[in-house]
């Protein structure tokens, strides 16, 4: 004879009762979120003479990351940015090729310096 375990009759009741309790968090994170965006907006809005101020900004420092990139001046801003973040990749990898071989010369010195050279 086989025996099969039967469920709970509570079972239902319990799994309404999560989903009941999933539905108000989520219920409750809508209404929160939904607040803070409109407590962001309100904070966000700015004059028309604020948002030129800030593009003109804008404008300016991607003129600045031009002549600082080589060959930035032909690029547009998309491929500018790639660029910026492999001249800085390389930028890195050279401060620590610098520091190797900093290091590197440091100890030859105190070598020399052991030996009375």
């Amino acid at each position: 004879m086989e025996k099969t375990l039967a469920a709970p009759d509570n079972t239902r009741s319990l799994s309404v009762l999560c989903s009941a309790a999933v539905k108000t968090r989520a219920a409750d994170f809508e209404r929160r979120t939904k607040r803070r965006l409109s407590q962001t907006k309100a904070s966000v809005c700015v004059s028309g003479e604020e948002d030129d101020e800030e593009e003109e900004e804008v404008k300016e420092k991607i003129e600045a990351l031009k002549r600082i990139i080589p060959g930035g001046t032909a690029l547009g801003v998309d491929a500018l940015f790639e660029e910026t973040a492999g001249y800085i990749m390389s930028l890195q990898c050279q401060i620590k090729n610098i520091k190797v071989v900093t290091s590197f010369l440091q100890s030859l010195d105190k070598q020399d310096m052991k030996f009375g050279g």
